[in-house]
């Protein structure tokens, strides 16, 4: 279940927990995307806890991959961030990290959310 989508001025946080569909990402990712600050983005957070189900195919996170590849055009410098406490979410997350290897994207998974802001805000100072 999609919990939030937060915007601040160097990007975006995107929240989930319970039973997370593909239809949610996608449609995160499609409105995330098309948001008029995406162009200036310097990070996507992706915090995926607690997670009860993930219902997600190979597909899907081609798809994902296929619309990310798209938006890097318009902003190839990017930091992705994928946190979660599930190993489920964790391996579809280095499922899109490999399908994402020709992707100018900075893209790394995380169990801790505190690493992954340590992470992102690295690449702001």
């Amino acid at each position: 279940m999609l919990k939030g989508i937060e915007y601040d001025e160097n990007g975006v946080t995107h929240s989930f927990h319970g039973q997370i569909t593909s239809r949610e990402i996608l449609d995160a990712n499609t409105e995330i995307i098309n948001h008029s600050g995406f162009a200036a983005s310097k990070y996507q957070l992706w915090v995926c806890m607690p997670v009860d189900d993930f219902l997600l195919s190979t597909n899907d996170i081609q798809k994902l991959t296929d619309q990310d590849h798209q938006a890097a055009i318009i902003n190839p410098t990017l930091r992705v961030a994928i946190v979660s406490d599930s190993p489920l979410v964790f391996g579809f997350g280095r499922m899109y990290e490999a399908f994402s290897q020709e992707s100018p994207w900075e893209i790394m998974i995380f169990y801790n959310l505190e690493e992954a802001r340590e992470w992102i805000e690295g690449d702001m100072s």
